[in-house]
């Protein structure tokens, strides 16, 4: 009983230490790929606020003003939400509760906000700088304008590539947490199972035991009531022919007294 107890802690063991490495491996995974994307986005806005700017400097007006306060904005929370991302980094040992997938999903729901804010809020300083060129610029309001354009259309196409081989990415991770989470449910209910079936099959056994020798004895006594045991069939026969051959014996003498006398 102790040798199945130690057995069945040992199965269980091995269960939980191959989730906890897929669950770590998965988060780890998840967690790089957060990070690149959170830093990418801070990189691409910090870029974007000084290109803005430099515009506002150069083209002596407010123009720019609404671009500059959109840009901040994002930076402020691509850097909020890069402080999450660290909390997730430095948590160990994580587990895949509900509350943790919660949060996990929660922050790859924000990077795709984020994402999308960063998409409008180039399109917004590109319109507006395109927007610049209707005006009457000097020679070199107009130089620098176009050379501003030229590095924000780098951006954008970045910007493009970036978010689209990074949201397959993000979404496979997502993907194998949901299918991580339904194969630990899964390895739960089944060594839950086990255990019960573990705990009950002795007393089954016991029970099955004792019913298969009651049944056995039953037919041995049925048996023996319908016909005798072939030992005692044989001991009767025996008997039987030793009877016969001493009538034999008996008749055989009487018969030769007879002849002599």
């Amino acid at each position: 009983m102790i040798e199945k107890t130690k057995e069945d802690s040992m199965d269980k063991n091995e269960v939980l230490q191959s989730q906890g490495n897929q669950t770590k491996n998965v988060m780890q995974e998840i967690k790089e790929e957060y990070t690149k994307t959170a830093d990418f986005l801070e990189e691409h806005t910090g870029i974007q606020l000084n290109i803005a700017e430099e515009l506002k400097d150069e083209m002596k007006n407010k123009d720019f003003d609404a671009n500059i306060e959109e840009l901040k904005a994002l930076k402020e929370e691509i850097t909020g939400l890069k402080a999450e991302i660290k909390r997730l980094n430095e948590m160990e040992n994580i587990g895949l509760s509900s509350l943790i997938v919660r949060d996990i999903k929660t922050v790859g729901n924000t990077l795709i906000n984020l994402q999308e804010k960063a998409v409008g809020s180039i399109k917004h300083l590109y319109d507006n700088m395109k927007h610049q060129l209707s005006y009457n610029l000097t020679k070199a309001q107009e130089k620098f304008m176009q050379m501003k354009i030229g590095i924000v259309k780098g951006l954008v196409n970045s910007m493009q590539d970036f978010i689209k081989a990074q949201q397959r990415k993000l979404d496979t991770c997502l993907e194998k947490l949901d299918n991580l989470s339904v194969e630990i449910q899964k390895d739960e209910e089944k060594l839950e199972k086990d255990s019960a079936n573990k705990e009950q099959t002795p007393i089954e056994k016991k029970e099955q035991n004792t019913k298969e020798k009651e049944n056995q004895e039953e037919n041995v006594e049925e048996k023996s009531e319908k016909k005798p045991s072939v030992l005692k069939k044989l001991k009767e026969n025996q008997q039987k022919i030793k009877k016969e051959e001493k009538v034999r014996d008996v008749k055989a003498h009487k018969k030769d007294k007879g002849m002599e006398m």
